[in-house]
């Protein structure tokens, strides 16, 4: 016997995607980039609000929005960003991975008051990207944070120990006052 409360019960995971064209500026930003590209949402909101907001094109994610509670028991971000790219396009063929807009509680701030002021006369916000090498402290300090370590468990969930790596981190920031800080992750072979 079915018992049917006539109370309708939301879905508690969501998973949307829709194809769009990249902007002319997620375009020029990457030299070669072809459209289209795929807005993507997996979203959970019963029991805490777990979700994944990004734009896939071939060889780039876009995310605009993360969320996941701590200590909750939901997959973590880094394997929401695999299923989302994985659903478009071949893993391998990622090659940046871009955090628009960075709020981070954590992220932002680091960025601000360590990262920049290790560069001599290097204001913050800059109008200039700044370029963190694989073997610079400050690229190992982006990684510390925890939306470097979102990218940092995509790389190795994605591809294992020494398949793939971020090779490059680029900040730079948009906006009237510069004021929204961007962080891109470039991906390469090991």
């Amino acid at each position: 016997m079915a018992f049917n409360s006539g109370i309708f019960q939301p879905p508690i995971w969501t998973n949307e995607y829709e194809r769009q064209w990249l902007s002319p500026e997620h375009i020029a930003s990457i030299v070669g980039l072809e459209s289209p590209s795929f807005r993507h949402s997996i979203i959970k909101t019963k029991n805490g609000i777990t979700a994944l907001v990004a734009t896939i094109g071939p060889g780039v994610l876009f995310v605009y929005s993360m969320r996941r509670l701590n200590g909750s028991n939901d997959p973590y971000i880094s394997e929401l960003i695999k299923i989302a790219y994985e659903t478009h396009f071949q893993l391998g063929s990622i090659k940046h991975i871009f955090m628009g807009e960075v709020q981070e509680r954590e992220t932002e701030p680091f960025i601000e008051e360590e990262v920049y002021p290790s560069r001599e006369g290097l204001d913050y916000p800059s109008a200039e990207t700044q370029i963190w090498d694989y073997d610079s402290h400050e690229f190992s300090a982006i990684m510390g944070t925890p939306v470097g370590q979102v990218v940092g468990y995509f790389i190795l969930g994605a591809y294992g120990q020494g398949i793939r790596r971020i090779s490059r981190i680029a900040t730079f920031h948009t906006g009237l006052d510069l004021h929204k800080l961007h962080i891109r992750f470039d991906i390469d072979d090991a």
